[in-house]
């Protein structure tokens, strides 16, 4: 965390919201690393092991995940209280598919802070997106109670859907969810996946062959923006890859093309946690409505 922050209050997530450094530097977040255990050890999700290297380990074992120690989060909470931060919040990745916001919780509870907890229901770019618009609130001077309530009802009003070559790390992984009733892999059928309302990942749609993929993503974006309770609402912009940038900065262009009113655009790359469920190959997207 090196950077002041007059307003005392710091903003911290898990690896799984998919943070570049950058973006963690540029936005003042606080990122705990989940844990990944290897067939020759346990790394630290983004700090000891890259997601190329995952992609690589993928083609000869499945690496396990875990939630960041209690010891560990309990330290991220001195840390920032040794800094002088006063006030935290905590955006985690979704419920329903790690127990880390829990662990988060308790941490909370004897951290000495005011501390407010949220359970995103997302995860990647969806709890992401979430963290650094609070962030960008904070930055404007919005107080902490305002800041926390908008930022629990940002988190239903963040849609994204990611499309994946195949489930067959989601099942390995465990974190199928409620997409079980998918198949047809031999079929050239692609799943886009989304997340539901308990947090849980779904089937949005299915296309028939990857070229088909970025219009079916664009083409969900568009569902949610022509929503009639969504006419005339800010949002930002989210898209993502899993090992293909290129196709990832086609679709940033075209949907700020075809979206051009929207506030941010919010770019990101699936590391090591959600790169083990889904596997290289993924394409996301995704929009995020700001006015209450």
């Amino acid at each position: 965390m090196g950077v002041e922050n007059s307003s005392k209050i710091a903003i911290i997530t898990d690896s799984c919201a998919d943070l570049s450094k950058e973006m963690q530097e540029q936005y003042n977040v606080c990122v705990i690393p989940m844990m990944i255990r290897c067939e020759d050890g346990e790394y630290r999700d983004g700090v000891d092991i890259t997601i190329e290297e995952i992609y690589e380990r993928l083609k000869t074992e499945i690496p396990k995940t875990s939630t960041p120690s209690g010891e560990t989060i309990e330290a991220v909470f001195a840390d920032l209280k040794s800094q002088g931060y006063e006030k935290v919040l905590a955006v985690m990745v979704s419920s329903g598919i790690s127990g880390t916001v829990n662990h988060v919780r308790l941490a909370a509870e004897d951290s000495g802070m005011e501390a407010y907890v949220i359970d995103s229901l997302s995860g990647s770019i969806g709890h992401g997106a979430v963290v650094l618009q609070a962030a960008i609130w904070r930055d404007e001077g919005m107080e902490f109670d305002e800041i926390c309530r908008k930022a629990e009802k940002l988190c239903k009003d963040t849609i994204v859907f990611f499309s994946i070559d195949t489930l067959e790390y989601l099942q390995k992984g465990g974190r199928i969810g409620k997409a079980t009733a998918l198949v047809g892999t031999a079929l050239k059928i692609k799943p886009v996946l989304t997340f539901d309302k308990e947090g849980e990942i779904c089937t949005a749609a299915k296309v028939r062959g990857h070229k088909l993929v970025e219009k079916k993503l664009i083409s969900l974006v568009e569902e949610q923006v022509n929503l009639p309770e969504h006419a005339g609402r800010r949002y930002n912009l989210m898209v993502a890859d899993g090992g293909i940038r290129e196709e990832r900065d086609q679709l940033e262009a075209k949907v700020k093309e075809l979206f051009p009113n929207f506030n941010n655009m919010f770019p990101s790359r699936v590391e090591g946690i959600l790169g083990i469920y889904l596997g290289p190959g993924m394409l996301g997207a995704g929009i995020q409505f700001l006015d209450d």
